[in-house]
């Protein structure tokens, strides 16, 4: 989004949960995130530091830039390099540790719901198939679909799919079992469902929100940890992999991964 478009939208739009005159804190860190954003060029050049990795593109730098939008701002998460989040990071470290488990194994067919063109790469240039990558907008060029689908019915024939990837999607989604059952269907015997979803802190338990237009995520859903239990089914097990848990702390460091950063496994039975 052009800059001048993004503080109009985020900072002098009435309905904006960061409308510097309603919301001042929240414009405040809009604001702080976006000076830090700015200055990170130039810090990279007065004091070059390889102090932090990409395991998506492996860029080297000294500081991830920070993410930004009307309700939400996240200090150093975004790779200058390939624009990956620390949840793509810790992405990849759990397919190679899975990997890494199984030697000699290659997943035939994967399917990316949204997947960032950057995740596809990765992925195929891990040794991989290709992930085809699925989205409901044909015209949204940040994913770039190889077909357009509703979650809640894809056009992919029961039994077919050996990886899924569906990171931050399902929030977005009201008809979260319908999304679950879909995944579940596609699965081939012994295949797995990776999902991520975002937190909303400090809530106990999940539950159904209206979406409100006015907010840059749109989300349907406000997750709690409570999400791997509504996604448990008798046709699969689920493991919830937690990066505070699965990775060292000088890894969490070194690629700026939220020690809460989280995925969920789901294993179809064979």
């Amino acid at each position: 989004m052009p800059a001048l478009k993004f503080v109009t939208d985020t900072l002098f739009n009435i309905h904006s949960p960061a409308c510097f005159w309603k919301h001042p804190i929240m414009a405040a860190k809009v604001v702080g995130g976006a000076v830090d954003n700015m200055l990170l060029p130039l810090s990279e050049k007065l004091i070059p530091a390889k102090r932090r990795e990409c395991t998506v593109c492996n860029w080297q730098g000294r500081n991830f830039r920070t993410f930004l939008s009307s309700d939400e701002v996240i200090a150093h998460c975004i790779c200058p390099g390939c624009g990956s989040f620390d949840r793509h990071r810790q992405l990849v470290l759990g397919v190679r540790d899975e990997l890494a488990s199984r030697p000699g194994w290659n997943p035939g067919v994967m399917v990316g719901f949204s997947l960032s063109t950057a995740m596809r790469f990765v992925l195929e240039h891990e040794g991989l198939a290709r992930c085809f990558r699925c989205d409901v907008d044909a015209d949204d060029q940040r994913f770039s679909p190889d077909f357009v689908s509703d979650l809640r019915q894809t056009p992919v024939v029961d039994g077919a799919v050996d990886w899924v990837f569906c990171s931050h999607v399902l929030e977005h989604i009201p008809e979260l079992d319908d999304c679950i059952d879909e995944i579940l269907r596609i699965l081939k015997p012994g295949g797995t469902a990776w999902l991520q979803v975002p937190f909303e802190p400090g809530q106990a338990h999940s539950h159904r929100i209206e979406i409100d237009p006015h907010r840059a995520h749109a989300h349907a859903w406000q997750f709690a940890p409570d999400f791997g239990n509504l996604i448990l089914r008798p046709e699969w097990e689920v493991k919830e992999v937690i990066a505070g848990e699965s990775v060292s702390i000088a890894d969490r460091q070194r690629y700026g991964i939220d020690p809460l950063e989280r995925f969920w496994l789901a294993r179809k039975h064979d």
